[in-house]
Formats: C-alpha cells, structure tokens, sequence
C-alpha cells in the first residue's frame, strides 16, 4: 500500500459513482467546447467552409454520447481516454481553424489534473499534450513568429494551470485519507469498548461508513 500510495494519493480505487460523475463532466465539456468553437469560427478571416465545421458538430455528438456511457462499469482508466481524443480534436481543430484553438487544451490539461491520480500517467499525459501544443509548428501554414507567440502563451497557462488543481487535488485527497484512517482508527476502538462479538470483518476505509451505521444504530437501542 505504501508503494503504491507515492504515486497514488489514496491507494484506493475510483468509486463507480466518481467515474460517472468525471465520466458525464468530460462528455459535458467537450459538447459544450465543441459548440463554442462555432461562433469563434465565424469571425475567422478568411471564415471556414461549410464541411469545417463537421469537427464541431462531431465533438458535440462525441461529448453528448460520452454522457451516457456506462462508465460506472468500465476501469478507471477508460477516463483517461477523453482528455487523449480531446486533445486530437483539438489538433484537428488548429489545422482546419486557426492556432487560436490550441487553448482548449489549457482545460484539457485542469480536467487531466483532476481525473487522473497517477503521478507517472499524469506527467506522461502533460507529455503528449505539450507535444500536441507545439505540433502546429510542423504543419500550420502561418509565420513562426506568430505560431511561438501563441505557444508561449498557451503552454505557459496550461503546465502552470494543470499543476496547480494537481497539487489541489493531491492535497485534498491526501487529507480525506487520513480522515478516514482516523475514522477507522475510532470504529474500531468504539467496537472494542463496546464489548460482545466483534463483527466478522475489520473496519476499513472501505467500509468505515457501514461500521459508523452500525454503531448509531446500537446505540439507538
């Protein structure tokens, strides 16, 4: 566990009920980022064809779909692959838009930050997406002075942004954890002064809650 717990703030797995919560956010920003890319494409000089615009409307199909997945059932990894599409979106957008889009991959990285609790996955993420910020170099026809302009804005804010909710996150989940240590450290003593057979199973941070549940209720009698 404590291996496991330097990379891992908690050690313990996602909650269903956190993956479909983080699940259904994911989909909710890319519908709603999707969207936004339209009115801001339509002051574009020159403005993009109609047939450009079918990335939108793809992302807004994608994010709504993304809304509905069983992520409940799926592992907790399965999360990682929407900031992944995301940012390939997000690329494809820069190419047939304008370089100006490359932002959105600031709140790609702050959702990364939040949902992904692997220190070595989240550092490996921030990787790739600071290769798919400096990708436009290669490919985007506009003079380098302008595409580094924009990369030095936007990867600044991005990097700076996603490892200030890391640390957030890592800080608020380090402090739930021993909250629960605590919790448990209590049900127990509270069971053993109470005497009697002892339940069956050791409390646990998993089950802490039931064992409080328990608890109350024999006290009530």
């Amino acid at each position: 566990m404590e291996a496991r717990g330097a990379h891992n703030p908690t050690g313990d797995e996602m909650a269903p009920s956190e993956r479909t919560r983080l699940g259904r956010l994911g989909g909710l920003l890319v519908l709603i980022g999707s969207a936004a890319a339209v009115p801001a494409a339509a002051f574009l000089d020159p403005a993009p064809g109609v047939s450009d615009y079918l990335i939108s409307v793809a992302g807004v199909a994608a994010g709504a779909a993304l809304m509905f997945v069983p992520w409940a059932r799926l592992p907790e990894r399965t999360l990682y692959l929407i900031p992944l599409a995301a940012t390939c979106h997000v690329v494809l957008g820069v190419s047939l838009y304008s370089d100006d889009f490359a932002f959105y991959q600031v709140l790609i990285a702050v959702y990364t930050a939040y949902i992904v609790r692997d220190r070595g996955t989240f550092a490996w993420m921030m990787v790739f997406f600071t290769a798919a910020t400096l990708a436009p170099l290669l490919y985007v026809d506009e003079s380098f002075d302008d595409l580094a302009h924009h990369i030095l804005v936007t990867l600044p804010v991005m990097i700076i942004s996603a490892s200030v909710v890391r640390y957030l996150r890592d800080a608020l989940a380090q402090r739930e954890h021993q909250y629960r240590r605590f919790a448990v450290e209590a049900v127990t003593l509270a069971e053993r002064i109470r005497g009697g057979p002892m339940p069956y199973q050791e409390a646990t941070a998993n089950n802490v809650e039931e064992r409080l549940a328990e608890l109350a209720s024999e006290a009530r009698d």
